[in-house]
């Protein structure tokens, strides 16, 4: 049984609507926001069509405001904005859609003034604005709103789109544009970008430069009219599927990156040859290490029929980063038999390859568990110890049959400890020594490492300074 005291809508409504109302009056006292909130909700019951207009009033003092919002104030404007798109759709979606569907273009167009005007680290409000376009789509839709009503103040959000706020505008319209919807879209957009651009309005207040300084450190990109553009011409070039425009948008196409993002197009409607070319034409060797890069390509050459070459750079891929998911989709491929003993192959010569901490992680992943023992055997000083649950995850999974390869991971980690000199981790170090001594019972003889009483004497005389890591281990 719920708990009577606990905050929640079920047990506030036991209070009854005359103490709820009193509350409400004591705790907006002095606040504005909260004020205007009940206010607007009391004006939404009563008259629908009056809240409409009182919201239109709200969105035009916040575009009309130029002073800036201070980290005093930030709070209950980022709450005031939140409950304006509360009550659009909440309130006035029920009843009036189109009204709403309206009243969220107008409110979208906020986004620039208001990002320029305050400094949201957290980033919050524009989070807000990035909702919008998925509530205008979901309307539009719901609507069945003639394309002809959506170009034009799609066409003005897509040329302010100066933070991203409109980025997923023009895929959730598709649809309901369709593909002259799209080439009108297009068309108001490049005639838009024609037109001479509005100059921004000076800061309405003098700061100093150390201000001006944190507030442009903090400040988001504010992209130019030429991206602006580009971004939405390449996304109504995506929404219409149209790859040739896409292509011809790009001003380097041998760039790295935008040769990325073409062949990527070129793939998903099938023209992996050019796919293939445009990868090729790129400039520079960076870029053929990056594993998305190299998914791709052995996509591309997967679909074009040239297995021999995906298998070939599967397994220099696997060779290179020694990531398992190379590994395992090339044995896929391979016949029966020979996959066995290429998977053998491969995995004894990960034991000596130049990372021996990538290759612990792959034998461990894998698993294949007495080759990462004998790899610890043979090379635990090339080990890193930087990751340590990492290493202690594979301590553990050894330490039931491999407990010598166990301990010297553990050992490993102590000493990494004690020469990094950080208490913090002091914990950490004596329970790795605890773990070490209880394996030591269980080690062979016969096994060839340094006998734990001997490598603690050891460590003891290097470190005996470390007097509060002595006492944990002791104590």
């Amino acid at each position: 049984m719920a708990v009577k005291t606990t905050l929640n809508a079920t047990n506030l409504a036991s209070l009854g609507a005359d103490r709820l109302a009193q509350l409400l009056i004591e705790i907006s006292a002095g606040d504005a926001n909260a004020k205007r909130r009940l206010r607007l909700e009391l004006i939404g019951q009563d008259s629908p069509s009056r809240l409409v207009s009182e919201v239109q009033k709200r969105i035009a003092a916040i575009s009309a405001a130029e002073t800036s919002v201070g980290w005093r104030t930030l709070k209950g404007f980022r709450g005031d904005l939140k409950s304006l798109h509360d009550l659009i759709l909440g309130q006035i979606e029920p009843s009036a859609p189109k009204d709403a569907l309206e009243l969220l273009w107008k409110f979208l167009a906020l986004c620039n003034g208001v990002i320029e005007r305050t400094n949201d680290a957290s980033g919050e409000i524009l989070t807000l604005f990035k909702t919008i376009p998925a509530d205008i789509a979901r309307l539009a839709t719901d609507l069945s709103s003639d394309c002809a009503t959506l170009i034009a103040p799609a066409a003005q959000a897509l040329m302010a789109n100066r933070y991203g706020q409109s980025d997923a505008l023009v895929s959730g319209l598709a649809a309901q544009l369709g593909e002259i919807g799209l080439k009108a879209l297009r068309a108001e957009c490049l005639t838009a970008a024609k037109s001479p651009e509005k100059a921004p309005s000076a800061r309405p207040r003098k700061v100093s430069r150390w201000k001006r300084r944190q507030i442009q450190a903090t400040q988001l990109h504010r992209r130019t009219r030429q991206e602006v553009t580009h971004m939405a011409l390449e996304a109504i070039a995506d929404a219409a599927n149209d790859i040739d425009a896409f292509i011809d948008l790009q001003a380097d196409p041998k760039q790295p990156s935008t040769a990325f993002r073409i062949a990527t197009r070129l793939h998903t409607v099938g023209r992996n040859v050019e796919a293939l070319r445009v990868l090729d034409a790129a400039r520079g060797q960076l870029h053929l290490t990056d594993l998305a890069w190299i998914t791709l390509r052995i996509e591309i050459l997967e679909a074009s029929g040239q297995s021999d070459g995906a298998q070939g750079l599967r397994l220099q891929t696997f060779r290179h980063t020694l990531d398992p998911v190379y590994l395992r989709a090339y044995l896929k491929r391979l016949p029966d038999f020979e996959d066995v003993e290429a998977e053998d192959a491969e995995l004894d010569a990960a034991i000596m390859a130049g990372d021996a901490s990538a290759a612990l992680r792959l034998l461990i992943q894998w698993p294949s568990l007495d080759r990462a023992a004998r790899l610890v055997l043979a090379r635990s000083k090339d080990i890193s110890a930087e990751n340590r649950e990492r290493l202690e995850f594979a301590a553990d999974r050894l330490a039931a049959r491999y407990p010598a390869a166990a301990s010297l991971l553990y050992r490993r980690m102590v000493e990494a400890i004690l020469i990094s000199a950080l208490t913090v981790y002091y914990a950490d170090g004596a329970r790795y020594v605890w773990e070490a001594e209880r394996l030591d019972a269980r080690i062979p003889d016969q096994t060839e490492i340094e006998p734990f009483s001997v490598w603690m004497k050891r460590l003891r005389e290097a470190y005996r300074h470390r007097h509060d890591f002595w006492q944990r281990v002791e104590g």
